[in-house]
Formats: structure tokens, sequence, C-alpha cells
């Protein structure tokens, strides 16, 4: 059976060629994804841990010298090495940084941990030592001045040292600066530690030391080596999980193609079977070697797919910053992936196969040897009863789910399936639709198009959900990040009056003295940093914004309810909402220790988010965070911003005029939005293999019809007309039912966010529709150049081929 099967792929391997393809893609997807997110892990628990549990206190604040000592005589305790460890970005000699936000930090030198390979150890306050991958990258030596930014503030340091050290920040590409340690005390504890890494000593376990520590000092968070593993681990199992979901749509894209071809070749292919059956093989054995034939076509197409997938996972390992830092090797061949790539690749094969078979093993032999056997109307409207029904469902499971995302998640899936099933209806119900028109600007050509279409309605359905579901998706993804992107440009434009405006990227800090030194830039009129606190209250407490009593009105449209700003120097402007829930009034005094007096209650808008407004003033320096600064300019506000850029050389920071921000508000999500495209375009690519596939085969079907309508008058050019538009109308039908669904489910993901209305950014949905009628008209071209140069006399002749 092998052999026979094996002879007939053969005999139709340019049939099975694009099916195989799309296998081939979709085995891809999942093997990239499954080994890069191998060899991330890998890499990650594979760092070493030279602890057992880790430190700190309930409230992120610093460990005391006391703390320090207090945790030497735990019982368990084998060892301990204090840390003062945070954010700390390396600056390369071109002025950029180096290395990824999130990974790039800075500790204080250990000579344990923190094995010298050139050089000395820092020690002085302008002294630092930089990880040996962090100095091959950037060209440092032993000597150099370096600039590094801490706690936003960017300085020079001569590089003492370059030492080896490996752990999971300089795995995910980030850069290691060591300190002093009483300079990375000051810079990241305040003077204290950060946290304190404890082994343990022989016959303690990690759990049992943490169990200790906790025991003894109840105001202390503990965290075994493995658990911060695991945290690690979890972001990229989370990125992993994503890579996995588009891997399984282009899958689910992948059987229908299958399906499809696997069933036009059981209707090609009846004599061939009706002649077994006749000769004595029975129905399971013309099902076995119609899942054979799937078998040998899974198997072929995974070996290919699992190999360009370990490729696509070398090129994530390269691209993503990830793997910037100390080599890794890639792990491609594990166990798991294998079993993983084969099971799915072979298993989607099989299961779109399995039912063509069983209607190519259920055909009589009498009956077998008749080609072209339409449906019965019992099943297809047996078919669209079951597609009203669960469409019906999943609908409503996605307008229910306004309000609740998990109900969406279930309801879309099932709203696709229902459509999937209808779509025999809906290419009938269009096609009719679209015959008038088509007869009018197109005549006979247009016609017999239409016709076309609507003869096999289920190949047409079929052919149609492959490119339905990638193009579903897409407008699935494209309306929730067009209104959230609308909704942040119409937020930007809307809570303050600045002219300027800096923050620090994400991860990195705005130093308190940089409000400072802008107000000193020629050209800046007023300038308010906006920092956040907690102020302690009799019970709980308030958050408080920090802002320069003097600017604040003139960047922040406040409107005032009670009282005036000009004594908030002194005092304590509220929120009116949060001035009423606590009763408070003008006059009232709010805070525990230091009691401040309300000076005004105040209205904003709700994204300026200040439940309070006091002075940076009054409030401890070390209890505020900052947010941003907003600057009004006198002048020009392009001259004042390069001025700000030159006077902070700060490249932590971003200084943009309000229109940059604006448009950087709308636009944040594109790159989003750019990398869900790329990973949907491979479902979309397989949609269109699936035009491409039904176009070709359906015109090897009609090759005797083709020459007949040649014979009659219809010319070369009138034949790849009718094939062009046939193409056309089976891609807008997938077009139309993908966009119109996704625009739905979209809608209502969007429709159940507060304050955010559904935006339909109908410029792409147009590049959606335009897309499709390219590959509606790219497909026909084989084939209707190869039905076109058939001699009329060689295709009346033929029956089949």
């Amino acid at each position: 059976m092998i052999r026979v099967a094996w002879r007939s792929m053969m005999d139709n391997r340019v049939r099975f060629l694009l099916p195989a393809i799309a296998i081939v893609f979709g085995v891809a997807f999942v093997t990239g994804s499954l080994v890069y997110g191998e060899t991330v892990r890998a890499a990650v628990e594979g760092a070493p841990k030279d602890f057992d549990v880790q430190v700190e206190q309930r409230d992120n604040k610093a460990l005391s010298a006391a703390t320090i000592e207090r945790l030497r005589g735990v019982a368990g305790a084998g060892g301990l090495r204090p840390v003062a460890e945070g954010p700390a970005f390396l600056v390369g000699k071109d002025g950029k940084l180096v290395g990824t936000p999130g990974s790039d930090g800075g500790v204080n030198f250990d000579p344990q941990r923190h094995e010298l390979t050139n050089g000395v150890a820092p020690s002085g306050p302008d002294e630092a030592a930089l990880d040996k991958w962090a100095a091959q990258r950037t060209g440092y030596q032993v000597g150099d001045k370096m600039r590094v930014v801490v706690a936003g503030t960017a300085r020079d340091v001569r590089l003492t040292g370059v030492f080896d050290y490996e752990n999971t920040r300089i795995v995910r590409g980030g850069t290691l600066v060591a300190f002093a340690d009483a300079t990375a005390r000051e810079q990241f504890g305040h003077g204290g530690y950060t946290s304190a890494l404890l082994t343990a000593a022989p016959g303690t376990g990690p759990g049992a030391l943490a169990t200790a520590v906790e025991t003894a000092s109840p105001d202390l968070r503990t965290s075994t080596a493995d658990e911060l593993t695991s945290l690690e681990a979890s972001d990229n199992d989370k990125l992993t999980m994503i890579l996995l979901i588009f891997a399984g749509v282009a899958l689910f894209s992948s059987a229908f193609l299958v399906a499809n071809t696997f069933t036009m070749l059981a209707a090609a292919r009846a004599r061939e079977h009706a002649l077994l059956r006749a000769i004595g093989a029975g129905r399971r054995y013309v099902l076995r070697m119609v899942l054979t034939e799937a078998s040998l076509l899974g198997v072929a197409a995974t070996a290919v797919g699992y190999l360009l997938g370990v490729g696509g996972a070398a090129v994530l390992k390269s691209e993503f910053a990830v793997f910037e830092g100390a080599p890794v090797p890639l792990r491609p061949f594990t166990p798991a992936t294998l079993l993983a790539a084969f099971g799915v690749g072979l298993g989607v094969t099989l299961l779109a196969a399995y039912l063509p078979a069983r209607r190519a093993a259920a055909v009589p032999p009498v009956a077998a040897l008749r080609t072209g056997l339409p449906p019965t109307g019992k099943s297809l409207r047996r078919r669209n009863i079951v597609g009203f029904v669960v469409t019906a469902i999943g609908t409503l499971m996605v307008v229910l789910g306004r309000g609740e995302q998990t109900m969406i998640y279930l309801g879309a899936p099932t709203m696709l399936i229902g459509l999937i099933i209808l779509t025999p209806l809906l290419a009938a119900g269009l096609t009719s639709v679209l015959r008038g028109p088509l007869t009018r600007f197109a005549g006979l050509t247009g016609t017999l198009a239409v016709e076309n279409t609507r003869r096999n309605p289920r190949r047409t359905g079929a052919t149609a959900s492959a490119l339905m579901i990638g193009l579903s998706v897409c407008a699935a993804v494209t309306v929730p990040i067009a209104s959230i992107s609308a909704k942040s440009e119409e937020t930007a434009k809307s809570w303050n009056h600045a002219d300027i405006r800096v923050e620090a990227l994400p991860f990195a800090d705005v130093s308190p003295s940089t409000a400072d030194e802008i107000a000193k830039v020629p050209g800046v009129e007023h300038v308010t940093a906006l920092r956040q606190a907690l102020l302690p209250l009799d019970k709980g407490s308030l958050q408080v914004t920090g802002v320069n009593a003097g600017s604040i009105s003139a960047l922040v449209p406040l409107t005032i309810r009670e009282g005036s700003l000009d004594q908030l120097g002194t005092g304590i402007a509220v929120h009116s909402g949060v001035a009423a829930a606590h009763g408070w009034t003008v006059g009232s005094k709010v805070g525990e220790e230091k009691p401040l007096t309300v000076v005004a209650t105040f209205d904003a808008p709700e994204e300026f988010g200040a439940d309070a407004l006091v002075d940076t003033a009054n409030i401890p320096a070390d209890e505020l965070w900052n947010r941003e600064i907003l600057i009004k300019a006198g002048g020009s506000a392009e001259k004042v911003r390069d001025d700000i850029r030159s006077a902070l050389d700060n490249p932590v920071l971003v200084v943009q005029t309000r229109d940059e921000y604006v448009e950087s508000q709308a636009a944040q999500y594109d790159l989003y939005l750019n990398l869900l495209y790329a990973m949907l375009s491979v479902s979309v690519l397989i949609g269109a293999m699936s035009v491409v596939n039904t176009m070709t085969m359906s015109t090897m079907e009609r090759i005797r019809e083709i020459g007949l309508l040649r014979a009659v008058g219809l010319g070369r050019s009138q034949v790849g007309a009718v094939l062009r538009i046939e193409s056309v109308i089976i891609a807008v039908i997938g077009a139309l039912a993908g966009v119109v669904s996704g625009c739905v489910i979209g809608a209502m993901t969007v429709s159940g966010q507060a304050n955010t209305t559904p935006v339909l950014p109908w410029d792409r949905l147009a590049v959606f529709m335009a897309i499709t009628v390219a590959i509606g008209v790219a497909a026909a071209f084989v084939p209707a150049r190869r039905a076109v140069r058939i001699p009329i006399l060689t295709a009346i002749k033929t029956d089949t081929e």
C-alpha cells in the first residue's frame, strides 16, 4: 500500500506541492517558536546561581546594616552577600545606549562574584568595572572614560576593570556595570543594600532557609533561586505561547488547503478508486490508501518544515536582544520539540484528509465511475442549519463578552467556525448579488465566472475559508489597536498645554535635578516635573503629584472649584472628587506626620491622573518617583527642544515637541501591529495558496470545457478573464467574511474598555481588500496561461487529466 500511495503521490506531485508548502510553513512556525523558546529557557535556567535565597525588604526599602548582621545569624545560613543593585545604562562611543533597557543594570563590585579578567576593581565614586561581553560590544578598554546613566543622571566614569560573570541579565542582552560598594549603595539603596543573597549551610534546603528568615524577620521577603528562575522564564513562556497561537492559526488555514486538495483529487481519481473497488478492494483499503498518501505528505512536509523552523529560530536568536550578550547555543533537536512538530504536522494533515478519504471510500464502485457528482441538497441544508446555530452562539458570546474578555476569547473562534461552516451559503449569496453587475460590466465572461464559482459551493467555501481565517484575525487585531491609538492621540492633545515634554525610556528614571537643569535653558518660560508620592493619612495613604507650584496652571488645564493655587507652595490642592469622598474643604488638614492645609479643590482631565497636588519641596526626595517633565517655551519649540537635548546630553531621556509627542502616541502601537501582521502573513499566504491551488486543480478538471468554449468562439483573453474573475470572486468572498467578522470581534473587544470608542481603520481595511483582489488576480495567472495555451482539438478530446 505504501508503494501504491507513493506512486500516486509522484503522479500527482504538482497537485500536492502547495498543500505540502502550507504544512511546511505551519510546522516551521511551530518549530521556530518551540526551538527559540527552549533555547531562551535553557539559557535562563542554565545561568549559574551562586546563592540559594534572595532576601528583600517587604516595603522595597533598603536593607540596613543592622538587618544584614541579623541575617548572618539566621539558623541554616551558610554565607551572605549583600547586594546594591539597580538600573544603570551604558552609553556607547557613538552616544547611543548599549544593550536592552530592561536588562541593563548596575551593582556593587564583589570580588567573589565578579572575576576580573583585566584591570582592577573600582574604588572611587567616578570609577566602574564592566562585564566582558559589554566591553567587547562597545570597544571600551581599561582606562577609558565611559558614560553611564544612573537614577536619570548621566555622568562619565573611568573604566578600571573588566570582569567575567554569568547571569540572566547578561544572557538577555543587558550590560552590567559594577561600582565601588559605597557608590552602589548610595546610587541604588540610599545608603543601604537592595537585597541580600544567602547560601544554605550543609543539611539545610533553600525552602527551609527562606522559612527561617521570614520567621525571624516578618518584615523581610524571600525568594529561592529556583523561584526567581521560574519567574524569569515565565516571560519567555508567554512569548512562546503567543507565537504558538499564531502558528495554530497558520496550521488551521493549512488544514483547509489540504482538505480541499484531497477532496478535488478524490473526484479526479474516482475511476481509479472504482477500479480498485471492482477488483476486490474494500472501503477500508481505499480509506487507508488515501490516509497513507496524507501520512507521506505530512511526514515529508514536516521534515522540511522542521529544518526551516530551526533556521527561523536561529534568525530570532540573532535578531532579538535576548541573545546579544553571552553566546547561547541553539537547542534544535530536543525530544519535546521533535514530538510536537511531527505530531502537529502529521496530525493536521491526517485530520484534514480524513473526511475526503471517507468520501472516496464510501462511493459504491458503479457510482464512482461517474465523476463530478454534486453534493446532495439535504447535506448542504443540514450544514447550513448547523452553521447558523454555531455562528449565532459565537456572535452572542462575543457581544456578551464586551465586559468579560474571556467570553470573547471563546466566542470569537466559535463564530469563525460557524462562518466556515456557512461559507458555501455565503458564496452562493454573494455570487447571486454579483451576477447582475458582472454581467453588465464583463458580459459573458462575468456570467461564466459567477456560474463557475456557484457550481461547487463547498469547494468555493473551503477555498475562501482559508483566506478568511487570516484576514479575520488581521481585522480583529487592527480594530482594537487603531481604537487605542486614536484614544492615545486624543489624550495626548488634550490633557496638557506643554510645548515640550521630557520622559525617560522604559525602565529608566528622570533625575530630580533634571527640571532645574531645563529651567536654565534659554527660551524656557515654565517647567514642572510631575512626581508621584504617597502621603500617609490616618487610615491609608493619598497619592499626590509633586509639581512646580508656580508653573502647573500654565501647563495643565485645571479648573479651580474652591480656593486658589497661590498658596500651593505651603499647602495641598485636592481633586474635588477626592475631597468630597474624605469630607475635606479649603482649610482642612491632610496628612499624618506633617499635615498640609487644603488651599484649593480642582478638577482636571482624567488623563492627568492626579488626586492631589503639592509642591515638590514639601515631600522628601527619596519618596518621589518621576513621571515626566512639562515645558512651556517662549520662542520656537524646536529650537528650545534642541537646546534642552544638548544641555541634558542624556540618551535615556526623550525630548519631544507637542506635535512629536502626539504623533509618537498615535504611532507607538504601529510596531506591535506590524509585528502581528508579520506573524499573520503566513496565514494570509496560505490562504492565497489555497486560491491558487483551487484554480490550478479546477482548471485541470475543466480542460474539455475550456476547449469547447474556445471552439464556440471564446477567445484566449476571454477565457483568461473568466478564470481571473472567478479567482477574484473566491478571494473577495473570503476577504469580506474575514474582514466583517474580524471588525465585529475587534469592535466588541474595544467597546468593553472604559472611555475607548471603537474605530474602524478604513485605510487599512481598504488595503486588506486591495491585497485580496491582487491575490485573486495573481492566483489565476498561471492556470489561465496554461489553459489558453492548450490546442482546441486537444482540449476537446480530453476527458479528464
